[in-house]
């Protein structure tokens, strides 16, 4: 009868060792996903702490069961023995990477809010990030001991069970330390981009969207932010007015984007930014500053327009700029900074008078953005909306940091396939040398039969542009506002079509205008079909171009539409029968 009790108990034992085992081997596979899913935006952690302390109780468990008394004793047991003693080395061993790597990097995670990485009179807080580092390194020499420990463990005469479950630990023990060398790998990438590792400079691009351009506007100001150790401050400054628009190009370029876009693209600040692909733009915009201004080297370019600055400041609250003792609000951003402006100076001093209005507009913002008190999620919430519509993006010269930037609407880059949607864009660039396009109306609508048809399949986008300006208005604003061209007569913009990625363009078509506009010819850049035209509108006038692209047999995702990000914003319609 003892005997039986005692071997009644042990195999309790083995068992419940047993369940907390395999639970803890599924909450391994819960820990990597919820590493793998973690939101950057809200930096919430709770899934992986809530997976870890599942990790840790089922291991405890499984190694209290698995340590005792009677369990040892029968670990003697030929035929049995080998089965219990391979178990409580199995928890023996997990119960040690629990405590040195798992608990430990799951109590740094709680650190890592909003909060605690937010700038604080201008200073970011590094020193999380060291610790964040240490912690990893520290966990990752942890797995690699306790990798070592479950190849030592004997499961040669073992039920296979417990050979399988050796095996399957040993591999997500692998997949978990690959997962941390990646964000190792991240963490010395943002320790270098903000200079804990040498001083870092990077170019800040306020666009002008009143001048519209393929990517929102034209750079009318240019300002360096150095980034020391977490610390940032504005040490430079220019605008569009410092840079020649006629001592030759930049730096050159490939003839067809030239072709496209005509020899401004790399010879004028202002139309750096025509072409819809930012590393372009930036590369551009960095050679500007290189060969005209020089100092320190560049190491990435950063672009943000007003409409960005709306949403930030709706978070951060209204910014002072105490040299005009204007008060910049979320409301009144964009009127202010992309019309407003343009009529407090006399008609001679317009430009000198706004350039200077402009720096000091970068400085204020710049500070009570890296100042500011507000909610650290709503204010990176903030940031991704504006991410999301194209108004900020970034280019970094360094290859680990380009990599991060990879795949991400950051980048600023059109999608190089037709999965998982397919992209039709459309880009607009003013020609009138005017700040009109605050008046600027424009829609699109895509009509398309590609999830029905995907073996040929036809796109058509037509484009509409409306004129709000009234003649009044046109005849009465500075020329510095309506344009040098035409002087309020006309507004002349170009339309870019962008069809999807491998497809032809067949036919553009210009709507009537009383003052002009043309279709010109079509090309291709980034691996898609380009249509152009001009378009040229009185003041109050409305029309329409229409492109029509054929695609290629191939694989298709749903059609999408992607274009400039407009100061009214564009419009948007799509008709595709079949798409989910």
């Amino acid at each position: 009868m003892g005997v039986a009790c005692v071997v009644g108990w042990v195999a309790w034992q083995a068992v419940q060792a047993k369940d907390s085992l395999e639970r803890a081997q599924g909450t391994v596979t819960e820990l990597q996903a919820s590493l793998t899913s973690l939101d950057f935006t809200s930096l919430d952690t709770s899934a992986i702490t809530a997976s870890a302390d599942s990790f840790a109780t089922d291991v405890s468990d499984a190694r209290q069961h698995a340590n005792d008394p009677l369990f040892k004793i029968a670990e003697k047991v030929p035929m049995v023995g080998p089965n219990l003693t391979a178990v409580r080395q199995l928890t023996d061993t997990l119960d040690q990477l629990s405590t040195q790597a798992l608990l430990p990097v799951v109590d740094f995670s709680k650190t890592l809010t909003p909060d605690a990485i937010k700038p604080v009179d201008g200073k970011l807080n590094v020193e999380i990030l060291r610790n964040g580092d240490t912690t990893l390194q520290n966990a990752d020499a942890a797995i690699t001991a306790t990798t070592a420990s479950l190849a030592a463990i004997d499961t040669t005469d073992t039920v296979g069970q417990i050979g399988s479950a050796k095996t399957t630990l040993t591999s997500a023990l692998g997949k978990a330390q690959a997962q941390i060398a990646k964000v190792r790998g991240t963490l010395t990438t943002v320790e270098g981009i903000v200079g804990m590792n040498g001083t870092r400079h990077y170019l800040l691009a306020f666009l002008n969207n009143a001048e519209t351009t393929g990517l929102g506007g034209g750079p009318a100001s240019l300002s360096m932010l150095t980034v020391d150790n977490g610390s940032f401050a504005i040490t430079d400054q220019a605008s569009s007015q410092n840079f020649p628009l006629d001592d030759g190009p930049a730096r050159a370029l490939d003839a067809n984007v030239l072709g496209i876009y005509g020899q401004g693209v790399a010879s004028t600040l202002n139309w750096s930014t025509s072409r819809p692909d930012f590393p372009t733009a930036a590369l551009t915009i960095k050679a500007f500053w290189d060969k005209y201004k020089g100092g320190e080297t560049v190491d990435g370019v950063i672009s943000v327009d007003p409409l960005a600055l709306a949403d930030i400041l709706a978070v951060t609250g209204p910014v002072k700029v105490e040299a005009t003792g204007d008060v910049i609000t979320a409301d009144n951003a964009v009127a202010l900074l992309l019309h407003d402006v343009y009529l407090r100076y006399p008609k001679s001093l317009i430009g000198a008078e706004t350039d200077e209005f402009f720096a000091e507009a970068a400085k204020s913002i710049f500070a009570g953005v890296t100042t500011t008190s507000a909610n650290p999620a709503q204010l990176l919430t903030a940031i991704q909306k504006s991410v999301d519509s194209g108004n900020l993006m970034a280019w970094s010269a360094n290859a680990d940091e380009s990599a991060l930037l990879k795949g991400t609407k950051l980048e600023g880059v059109l999608p190089t396939t037709n999965e998982p949607q397919t992209l039709v864009g459309t880009f607009f660039r003013d020609v009138s040398v005017s700040k009109t396009d605050y008046y600027l109306e424009t829609g699109v609508a895509l009509q398309t039969d590609v999830c029905a048809n995907p073996n040929s399949p036809t796109f058509t986008q037509t484009v509409t542009l409306h004129s709000t300006i009234t003649t009044d208005e046109a005849e009465s604003l500075p020329d510095y506002v309506v344009g040098q061209n035409f002087h309020g007569a006309k507004f002349s913009t170009e339309v870019y079509g962008y069809g999807p990625v491998g497809a032809t363009i067949t036919n553009t078509q210009v709507g009537d205008s009383s003052v002009g506009g043309s279709a010109r010819p079509s090309s291709e850049d980034l691996g898609r079909p380009v249509g152009r035209a001009i378009v040229d509108l009185a003041p109050g006038e409305t029309t329409t171009v229409t492109f029509t692209y054929t695609g290629a047999a191939g694989t298709y995702g749903p059609p999408t539409l992607q274009g400039t990000p407009m100061i009214n914003a564009t419009q948007t319609a799509i008709d595709a029968p079949g798409c989910k």
